[in-house]
């Protein structure tokens, strides 16, 4: 497994404190983070989905926490990540 960058285990969290297993639309998502950072969201979005950590609606494009990005938030909440963002 790689290293997540900051952002990512934020995103990660987002998804943890919204809801574990409801599919989010990915402009929902990223209307959450500051302006600076919501391309770069986007971006990592995409990165987690093909790192298995996010699953992809079949029909939507809507997102959410696959076993292993579960595990992962998860582990991120225990540890104590720094959330950088407020969810709304």
């Amino acid at each position: 497994m790689r290293v997540l960058t900051e952002l990512e285990k934020t995103i990660l969290l987002a998804f943890l404190v919204l809801d574990r297993d409801k599919y989010f639309p990915e402009m929902e998502l990223i209307l959450k983070f500051p302006i600076r950072q919501r391309k770069a969201v986007g971006r990592y979005i995409k990165k987690l989905e093909k790192t298995n950590l996010l699953e992809k609606h079949p029909i939507q494009a809507n997102y959410r926490l696959t076993k292993e990005g579960m595990k992962q938030a998860l582990k991120l909440l225990h540890e104590g990540a720094k959330l950088w963002t407020t969810i709304k």
